[in-house]
């Protein structure tokens, strides 16, 4: 599973919460829209054994049905298993005592999302890191979660710097570039009120997972040198792609392999 890695470089923690939101998106397109509610590393499959693959999420068992007589998309579901859950990774609302039982919605998965890229980066958890979950209850850790401290920059690699070369001015500014649109997605996902956290759809359109897209006007030039350093490079990772898939194959591709060299 995902728990069994402490911190994992920044392309591969895309990757995995990118394939986590999609399948978030799809758990709220289908009828009735269902939420997960126990997303966690530990609930994170990696189906090839390492950070690199596909993953699968697993254990629906708190997972709460959003049908039409308990949820309304405004308001929310009540939250009737209050206490169940894993606490470092639920929502503030999820803590609320009253006399009612507090209103949730799928912004709970959105939640749970910030917080395992956090942990993915970080190398810890953002909110009652070293506490237990007894103590988090006591202490009301999850309650006073109103923002996240980033306290050290996350390990940026090279190629996604190169991608991301795609979409700054200049080399001095690709890391910073990155570490705002990080940043700017965990704080989307960990906002402490839920009517201002970023909705499931709308967080899979958000620009920190969308494609590269070139920007124009001055240091056009280096924009250019830029954007092909970063095409050379992924074409020569593809064809490393390539050569390592064909070598399990019976020389089939050879033909092709001659003529995607020449």
């Amino acid at each position: 599973t995902l728990f069994q890695h402490k911190t994992i470089p920044e392309r591969e923690a895309r990757s995995i919460v990118m394939q986590v939101v999609s399948a978030l998106k799809y758990l709220n397109e289908i009828k009735p829209p269902v939420i997960h509610y126990d997303l966690k590393p530990g609930n994170i499959l990696l189906t090839e054994g390492n950070v690199c693959g596909e993953i699968k999420i697993t254990d629906f068992g708190l997972s709460k049905v959003m049908d039409e007589e308990n949820y309304n998309p405004d308001h929310g579901m009540d939250l009737t298993s209050q206490g169940a859950g894993t606490y470092w990774y639920l929502p503030p609302e999820c803590f609320v005592v009253g006399k009612n039982p507090p209103k949730i919605s799928s912004k709970v998965d959105v939640w749970s999302v910030g917080v395992i890229f956090y942990q993915c980066l970080y190398g810890k958890k953002p909110f009652g890191h070293n506490q237990s979950q007894a103590t988090i209850l006591e202490e009301n850790t999850i309650l006073k979660a109103t923002e996240v401290q980033f306290a050290n920059k996350p390990t940026v690699s090279n190629e996604a710097k190169l991608t991301n070369a795609l979409v700054v001015l200049s080399s001095t500014a690709e890391d910073g570039e990155i570490e705002v649109r990080i940043s700017s997605f965990i704080r989307s996902c960990l906002a402490y009120r839920k009517e201002d956290r970023i909705d499931v759809f709308s967080l899979a359109r958000h620009e920190y997972l969308q494609p590269p897209v070139p920007k124009h006007g001055r240091n056009q030039a280096s924009n250019q040198q830029q954007i092909q350093q970063a095409v050379v490079q992924q074409h020569q990772i593809q064809q490393q792609q390539h050569q390592q898939q064909t070598s399990f194959s019976t020389g089939m591709f050879s033909g092709m392999n001659a003529s995607s060299s020449s």
